[in-house]
């Protein structure tokens, strides 16, 4: 919350500034002629105009009006109308930025005769000169209309600014960078290339410094003096290109992508410096290009100073600890439960849930019919529903005395002494292997019994007896039957 309020407080004083600034940079001169869109008309010599939009809205962020003159006589369409008033730089923030920056890069006057002219403010000022008092032309003032160009720049320098990361790590941007860098100054790229054959770091500030200042001169002369330059230097021009753009490309392929983390990190940087100044330069209304700039600058910013908040706190705080202002709050020690502790918490989730049961099947939608079906004892179902208790005190008192498995051997004995305990028959391919243990048994009368029954026994060697089945219980004695003798009217069972 804090962060975001700063934020926008420190929106409001940009904002606050910029209009400082373009109220000092207005004109208001009496002799200006006003005029509006679609506005044709004939002077004569040198004259102010001013352009009157009625209003700024959203969409014209991007738009601009057309100014073209036609005249015989070399008449052109100058804007602005003159440079920023820099003998008192120190009225505002904005100010003192443009004079600082002024004399190593001079703002350009446009001379043009077809000249789009950007909405900086509601009232935009331009004139026209003429090389005589008496020269005639005709003004044509076209009404202002949404500029593609600058839209795009827009667009095209928020989408640079947000994938500045990927694109300097991928290779096509390290070669056109690359190629773009010597071509534009091959002596700066030369020296970041050669850069661990020089001994001394001041001595490389120092080259850096004196290659940075002629690249800077030659590409102001070039924008200067671009149209001479070309006609009457062309081929040099262009053999310096193809030279040192060959010369870039072949010094990028040998040394390959960059993959140090910090120089990604200083490139991705200036990537989004350049993509901010295009994305402001694609809004022609002057407060809300630079308020976009600030809004730019804050996203990288913002988290820094975050950061650095957060250290500065974290060492107040180490500081305050050490020198004991500042008492740590000591964590509550955690022990565990004693045995009653224990039985109580679990008598009282017990006895929670089984109320939300009682009042769960006690709903008018609960299926009772269908339950009750699937129940063992529905009696007892019904008894807890009228506040019974969910067991008994039989149960109570086994479980008390034997424990959890109580009920487990108590149903198991009961299904035992239910059955008979009879054994099984064995077979005589068995007892050839052991004639002299079982010699005195008599055939038997097979048992039903599901609990005394002869498991599946491991292969042993001969010598070893025969240890009997394997019961949980001892089964019943074994009472030989007589061996009745059969006659000629009986048949064979077998």
């Amino acid at each position: 919350m804090k962060a975001t309020l700063s934020y926008v407080l420190c929106l409001f004083g940009v904002y606050y500034f910029i209009s400082l600034a373009e109220g000092n940079g207005r004109y208001s001169y009496a002799d200006c002629t006003y005029v509006k869109g679609d506005y044709v008309s004939r002077y004569y010599g040198s004259r102010c105009f001013c352009y009157t939009t009625g209003g700024i809205k959203w969409k014209d962020m991007w738009s601009t009006f057309q100014v073209r003159v036609a005249s015989a006589d070399d008449v052109h369409v100058v804007y602005p109308m003159e440079a920023k008033n820099c003998q008192d730089p120190f009225k505002n923030l904005i100010t003192l930025a443009t004079c600082v920056i002024e004399p190593f890069w001079p703002s350009t006057t446009h001379k043009e005769k077809v000249l789009d002219i950007p909405l900086v403010e509601e009232d935009v000022y331009f004139m026209t000169k003429s090389p005589r008092a008496s020269a005639e032309y005709n003004l044509y003032v076209y009404n202002q209309r949404f500029n593609w160009m600058r839209f795009l720049l827009f667009v095209s320098g928020l989408m640079l600014f947000y994938f500045a990361g990927a694109i300097c790590r991928s290779s096509l941007f390290f070669y056109i960078s690359g190629i773009s860098l010597g071509m534009a100054s091959i002596l700066v790229f030369l020296l970041l290339v050669l850069k661990n054959f020089v001994p001394k770091r001041g001595l490389f500030l120092v080259l850096f410094g004196a290659g940075s200042g002629l690249s800077y001169l030659g590409i102001q002369k070039l924008m200067n003096n671009g149209e001479e330059i070309m006609k009457l230097y062309w081929k040099e021009l262009l053999g310096y290109l193809l030279l040192s753009g060959f010369i870039s490309f072949v010094f990028c392929y040998k040394l390959g992508p960059i993959t140090n983390k910090r120089t990604l990190n200083l490139m991705t940087w200036l990537l989004q410096a350049v993509a901010g100044v295009v994305a402001c330069h694609g809004v022609t209304y002057g407060p809300i290009s630079w308020m976009l700039l600030a809004t730019l600058l804050s996203f990288k910013v913002l988290p820094l100073v975050l950061a650095i908040l957060v250290g500065i706190w974290r060492q107040t705080c180490w500081l305050l600890s050490a020198l004991g202002l500042l008492r740590s709050r000591k964590r509550p020690k955690t022990r565990l439960l004693t045995e009653e502790e224990y039985r109580e918490q679990g008598e009282r989730h017990t006895k929670a849930s089984l109320e939300e049961l009682r009042k769960y099947c006690n709903n008018p939608g609960f299926p009772a019919w269908d339950t009750v079906l699937k129940l063992r004892y529905p009696q007892r179902f019904a008894e807890f529903l009228r506040n019974g208790s969910h067991v008994t005190a039989s149960e109570t008192q086994s479980h008390a005395q034997y424990g959890l498995r109580a009920d487990y051997e108590e149903d198991v004995f009961l299904d035992t002494t239910k059955s008979s305990a009879t054994s099984e028959d064995l077979s005589e391919d068995y007892f050839a292997h052991t004639p002299n243990t079982y010699s005195s048994y008599s055939p038997q009368t097979p048992s039903t019994s599901s609990f005394c029954s002869f498991p599946a026994l491991p292969s042993t060697p001969p010598s070893m007896s025969y240890g009997g089945p394997i019961c949980p219980y001892p089964p019943s004695p074994l009472t030989p039957q007589p061996q009745i003798d059969l006659t000629e009217e009986d048949d064979d069972p077998f």
